[in-house]
């Protein structure tokens, strides 16, 4: 489900992914249908394109509807087995995701795909099911969730770095991040052998530094880490105190702050 950019209506897939639909919240009418699977729909940030992806196992079908018209653009991806596809917060690229972990990054200016040589770039790291792809409310971030067992959040404008991994215990299903940007929550499904019930929870995880500070501070048993320890742990960079309320690691108190 996708709401448009005035939250007066949203497109919605339907029939097992062979059509969408779209409602002004009143009422809903089929606005798309589909002969392809479609597994996953995006609408760029100016409500005027809806990028859709089939479930076609052997070439990678994306499908770019105007908004206006509903006149549809069919291109071929390199691979196959799509599963997540996003626009960027500029709405010149798209990041698209697969069954096996791949994580493309394609600017739809270069579409169509038999242009793309030298132009789509591949994310590598994950290498289970990509559920989903978002991007925070700031345009700085974006997150990747897959079913090998992890999250990786990405700095968009330092997609060279590596992204901040998140381990989970088992499938991520889904991500969001909340509207202040402060938290990123997942919603996970275990599946693992030997489990006796389901685990179906809700996680969160600060993504701001001074946050996740606080929330650690309270695990730190009211000392920093110890030169023998940061050593250990930050070998290469110059010790400092982690916490500015506990002792300097090196056994001599401060006064709390």
């Amino acid at each position: 489900m996708q709401f448009t950019p005035d939250s007066k209506g949203f497109y919605a897939r339907d029939n097992s992914g062979h059509s969408i639909k779209y409602s002004d919240l009143n009422t809903a009418k089929e606005v798309i249908k589909t002969p392809e699977k479609i597994v996953a729909i995006d609408l760029s940030p100016d409500g005027k394109k809806i990028a859709g992806i089939s479930d076609n196992k052997n070439t990678g079908s994306l499908y770019l509807w105007s908004t206006s018209n509903f006149a549809a653009e069919l291109h071929t991806l390199p691979a196959g087995n799509l599963t997540a596809v996003s626009f960027y917060p500029d709405g010149i690229q798209l990041v698209i995701g697969n069954g096996n972990g791949r994580v493309w990054t394609v600017p739809a200016s270069a579409l169509p795909f038999k242009e793309l040589n030298g132009h789509i770039r591949e994310l590598s790291g994950h290498t289970g099911i990509i559920e989903q792809i978002k991007f925070n409310h700031g345009k700085t971030h974006m997150v990747t969730a897959s079913k090998d067992f992890t999250i990786r959040l990405w700095n968009i404008e330092k997609l060279n770095d590596a992204p901040i991994l998140l381990s989970e215990h088992d499938w991520v299903w889904s991500v969001a991040f909340s509207p202040n940007d402060q938290q990123l929550v997942a919603g996970i499904n275990s599946v693992k052998e030997g489990l006796t019930t389901t685990d179906y929870t809700i996680h969160a995880y600060p993504t701001n530094i001074t946050e996740m500070a606080d929330k650690l501070g309270k695990y730190a048993e009211g000392k920093n880490l110890s030169k023998e320890e940061w050593d250990s742990y930050a070998k290469g960079l110059v010790y400092e105190k982690t916490f500015e309320k506990f002792s300097n690691g090196e056994g001599v108190k401060e006064d709390a702050k």
